[in-house]
């Protein structure tokens, strides 16, 4: 991310409320918060337990605009400040509540969790996104939850910035990858901009040297070509030239990720004639996050992922549902980073275009194992907003048992589960792996951005 992200911090109490507890409580929120890297804390010197004295702080931070807004209920408070910060800053809002302290000789003592409610209500009626934690400070809830809040704010604020290139438009019959860009723009942020083939093969084709001799030591840090079984010098060639065009797009059209329609113009040799699967996975690998077949919302998805998880995502079909587990798949366009340990990615010839063996390149290997989140971006069946699934599982030790890029998962809910709700529902096809679990922070975010989420359990 871009620039410092930046917190607006409000300690609030009651007057009259406030002691050394609370005291120690506000700095050691302060010091946790600027201890984050990346971030830069906006906080009073004090507790805020008058509207004047919030108001002065609201103006310093309309000046300062702050990504985020911590709301620490250190007792309970006002019900007017956090509406006017909410409203006049138009950022997200964490709610942050204490645990009850014993009622010393029956007097309550801080009544923080009911500041907490009330104001959900606000922000709920208000149509402000906020996060809850209820946790004391220092407490490892009240880190995940703080961690959590800031990711998934920094996923919404990277959204709204997004622009996705889109080459070529959606492969011919899958309606799985069409998208409605102003729907998309409106309700999740990102901007789609149209790249012709066209445009990207000339750029290809006018490569200088030197440019191609960059491009070619990239592809071949991330694989070595197969002895038998590998792609023609030439058609390596051209899958480096083409990562370098694609790269040219980026800074010509100003766009951060890629939707490419990857068949069937670059297969045919009057065109250009290459398998691009692996440049797609060394495009991903190397910062250019790139979608197979034309899916922008898988595209969208895959940013989604990265913000969320810091590690690279991987564009999946899921080709088995059934038994003990299901297998993630694709024809070899992953990143290599997230190949499975002793093993290596190896840049062959397509085993399935024109009979196999004949048309490189694609980058073979199977997925590390570990805790994995399966999601997929769609609209709802009538096109009025959007929807997301969601599945988590255990990614378990796999072989090269079929060409590609597999990855076998023990689906928490059972691939039966997985199965009827994908077929019933009538999911896209095209899904996005993440590496860990990341049920809450996707919940938050969908919650913030009014998408209707099937969880999978």
């Amino acid at each position: 991310m871009a620039g410092k992200f930046k917190i607006g911090y409000l300690p609030l109490t009651k007057v009259n409320w406030t002691n050394e507890t609370l005291e120690k409580a506000r700095a050691d929120a302060i010091a946790y918060l600027e201890q984050l890297p990346g971030v830069e804390v906006i906080a009073p010197e004090k507790m805020l337990c008058l509207e004047d004295q919030a108001l002065s702080e609201l103006d310093r931070f309309e000046k300062e605009q702050p990504d985020l807004i911590i709301a620490h209920f250190l007792t309970f408070s006002l019900g007017v400040v956090i509406p006017l910060f909410a409203q006049r800053l138009n950022v997200p809002v964490v709610l942050w509540s204490m645990t009850e302290p014993d009622p010393k000789g029956g007097r309550l003592q801080n009544n923080s969790f009911c500041a907490a409610n009330m104001n959900a209500h606000f922000m709920y009626r208000m149509h402000v996104p906020y996060f809850h934690i209820h946790a004391a400070v220092g407490s490892a809830a009240a880190v995940a939850g703080l961690q959590k809040a800031i990711r998934v704010t920094q996923t919404r604020n990277m959204l709204r910035k997004m622009r996705v290139g889109l080459i070529g438009g959606r492969v011919p019959g899958f309606y799985t990858s069409c998208c409605d860009e102003m729907l998309l723009r409106t309700q999740i942020g990102p901007e789609v901009k149209v790249i012709t083939e066209h445009e990207l093969i000339t750029a290809a084709r006018t490569l200088t040297d030197a440019e191609l001799d960059a491009a070619m030591q990239v592809i071949l840090s991330d694989g070595k070509v197969h002895p038998t079984d590998g792609p023609s010098a030439e058609q390596l060639k051209k899958s480096a030239a083409l990562f370098a065009a694609v790269g040219k797009m980026k800074n010509k059209f100003l766009v951060d990720t890629f939707a490419m329609r990857c068949w069937p113009e670059f297969i045919a040799d009057e065109l250009y004639g290459i398998v691009v699967c692996s440049t797609i996975g060394h495009l991903t690998n190397h910062g250019f996050t790139t979608a197979c077949e034309g899916d922008v919302y898988g595209a969208v998805m895959m940013q989604i992922g990265k913000s969320i998880s810091g590690d690279m995502p991987f564009f999946c079909d899921l080709i088995i549902a059934e038994g003990d587990y299901g297998v993630a798949w694709h024809c070899g366009a992953a990143p290599c980073r997230l190949c499975k340990p002793g093993c290596h990615e190896e840049l062959r010839c397509s085993s399935t275009v024109e009979g196999g063996g004949v048309k490189g390149v694609t980058g073979e290997f199977p997925l590390k194992p570990g805790r994995v989140t399966l999601a997929r971006l769609g609209e709802k069946r009538d096109g009025d907003g959007f929807r997301m699934l969601i599945a988590t599982g255990e990614a378990i030790d796999t072989d090269l048992f079929v060409r590609g890029n597999p990855l076998k998962i023990r689906f928490d809910a059972g691939c039966d589960k997985v199965r009827e709700t994908i077929i019933n529902e009538g999911w896209e096809h095209h899904y996005v792996l993440t590496y860990g679990d990341f049920v809450p922070e996707l919940l938050d975010l969908c919650r913030m951005l009014n998408v209707e989420v099937t969880l999978v359990q």
